[in-house]
């Protein structure tokens, strides 16, 4: 995820650089970084899916 896109993914869902790192369980430090050098592509899956509302994938009860 180039550094142009987690910016805008940060505007777009208004969050912190504190509240990013809360969501994805990273370091402030890891958010800093993502937002000059970018972020990888694990972290761009994750911040799609939290863009979208998804919700933590549980295994269901069968």
């Amino acid at each position: 995820m180039p550094a142009e896109e987690f910016c805008a993914w940060l505007k777009h869902v208004d969050f912190s650089e504190r509240h990013a790192a809360r969501i994805l369980q990273i370091s402030r430090t890891t958010v800093a970084k993502y937002r000059q050098e970018g972020a990888p592509a694990h972290i761009g899956f994750a911040c799609t899916a939290i863009a979208l509302g998804m919700p933590i994938w549980r295994r269901g009860t069968e």
